[in-house]
């Protein structure tokens, strides 16, 4: 599940984003990135990313999730696709925090990747949610990378406090030769 990206309790995080307008007085289809989506109406402040624009909001309807809200001083749809792609971050003590096994996307950035056997592997570079579940992406040793889906199949043991996660290498099989 994606999670906000940090777990710093004194900085705000990355809540969720604007992705388009909706209708013609102005309301935006909004996508929350917490665990409970509706908690991000508990957040007293939303911000953009400088944190020097902030964004009331207000519950219209809801589609799942994206939500359907109006935006203080958003009266039309041309204001309203403006805000398209805007990210909006949100105070983490208001956020929901993660279950058993849920992390954010901060937490496993930069974690030592290692083998079961205690080996260095890589290092975590980047997290990254394309659709289809999370995908973490692992830096060698030299700079080349790999991104492997962030299942039990490829990972195991997470050690956020220790720095490190456990990665299950996947069996690459070498084609024929060509004749």
């Amino acid at each position: 599940m994606q999670r906000p990206e940090s777990s710093n309790p004194k900085s705000p995080v990355k809540v969720g984003v604007i992705s388009s307008a909706h209708g013609i007085r102005g309301q935006v289809k909004l996508h929350s990135y917490l665990a409970t989506p509706e908690d991000i109406f508990t957040c007293p402040v939303l911000t953009d990313k400088t944190g020097r624009k902030t964004f009331g909001i207000k519950l219209e309807g809801r589609k799942d999730n994206p939500f359907i809200v109006s935006i203080d001083g958003v009266n039309d749809r041309n204001a309203a696709e403006m805000l398209k792609g805007i990210e909006l971050y949100g105070d983490i003590k208001s956020a929901s925090k993660p279950k058993k096994n849920e992390w954010y996307y901060s937490d496993l950035k930069g974690l030592e990747a290692r083998l079961s056997n205690g080996k260095t592997y890589g290092k975590v570079l980047a997290v990254y949610d394309f659709g289809a579940g999370d995908i973490i992406e692992i830096e060698f040793e030299g700079g080349k990378t790999e991104m492997l889906p962030f299942r039990e199949s490829f990972f195991g043991e997470v050690n956020v406090k220790k720095g490190y996660l456990v990665v299950i290498p996947p069996e690459y099989v070498e084609g024929e030769p060509e004749e």
